[in-house]
């Protein structure tokens, strides 16, 4: 019976594939949706509810690690699915973790936030720790929204609050959403890669230059390319600009001492924030003005 109680709910498919070194298995968890980071370490974690993570290539988890893809601000995990190939090519065990579907109304739903992907990647972690012990990695992937919950999963408020979270090996922000002050102290635990087009013009790659030089981050790296590729682009497309919703062009997103963001106009005509309005009321003002 108490084996029966903690593997319910979690195993729904197990695949071998026979005469291959691939092992596919899917396993739901059950996590929690706080709105922001210090809602989030104040214990507020919001609606509870199953996700589910897809692992390929189970057998090199420890011989290789563990590669975890985030989700961005959309549903669409064709670009994620992509990034997890390439990581199992170059050996690595891949998890994708499911998180936006189940939230998901519409792109760039205040519904989700990078909050819930901080959360989710830290109730992966903790699971893959006890169903399969520790990966000899962990490097993390993820895009756009996504890319600004792998920067907050490495604050250490955030890993004293989520143990889990320290294993982290590397991590990768593509397209990166890079805050301009981050007031906590940023981990030295990964090294991260802030990876950025150059004709980006939905996360340039100037607000990430900005990030290094306003913060002390020294095991943070940028990385630029030519041209881009955002959201639903072609994966071998030089370059695809977004028409859609701008808001690191036009503001900028930090986070105070007690990990609380705030928002301001580049131009200083505004600024909105989780400590004087609430995150919800923020969250109005941003998609207001964007």
């Amino acid at each position: 019976m108490k084996i029966l109680a903690a593997f319910r709910g979690l195993v729904i498919l197990l695949v071998l594939f026979i005469g291959g070194q691939t092992l596919a298995a899917e396993y739901k968890i059950k996590v929690g949706s706080p709105l922001s980071i210090s809602k989030m370490l104040s214990g507020e974690i919001g609606e509870r509810i199953d996700i589910t993570l897809a692992f390929q290539q189970l057998d090199a988890i420890g011989s290789h690690g563990l590669a975890i893809i985030l989700p961005s601000s959309t549903a669409n995990m064709e670009d994620e699915l992509f990034y997890a190939e390439k990581m199992r090519n170059i050996g690595f065990t891949t998890v994708v973790v499911n998180g936006a579907a189940p939230r998901y109304e519409k792109k760039f739903t205040r519904s989700y936030t990078s909050a819930m992907i901080v959360y989710d990647l830290a109730k992966a972690l903790e699971f893959v720790n006890k169903r399969f012990g520790p990966p000899k990695k962990v490097l993390l992937l993820a895009s756009s929204t996504g890319s600004l919950a792998i920067l907050a999963s490495q604050l250490e408020p955030v890993i004293s609050h989520l143990p889990s979270l320290e294993s982290v090996t590397h991590a990768f922000m593509l397209n990166a959403a890079c805050p301009a002050n981050v007031a906590p102290k940023l981990s030295r635990n990964a090294k991260i890669f802030a990876v950025n087009g150059l004709q980006d013009d939905s996360t340039p790659a100037s607000g990430c230059a900005e990030m290094k030089l306003k913060n002390h981050m020294p095991n943070v790296h940028l990385l630029t390319y030519e041209g881009a590729h955002h959201f639903e682009s072609q994966v071998h497309e030089d370059i695809r600009q977004v028409d859609g919703w701008h808001m690191l062009p036009t503001c900028t997103i930090n986070y105070d001492d007690d990990t609380k963001l705030y928002v301001k106009k580049r131009d200083g005509s505004a600024s909105a924030s989780e400590r004087d309005q609430g995150f919800v009321n923020m969250q109005k003002w941003v998609y207001g003005i964007v």
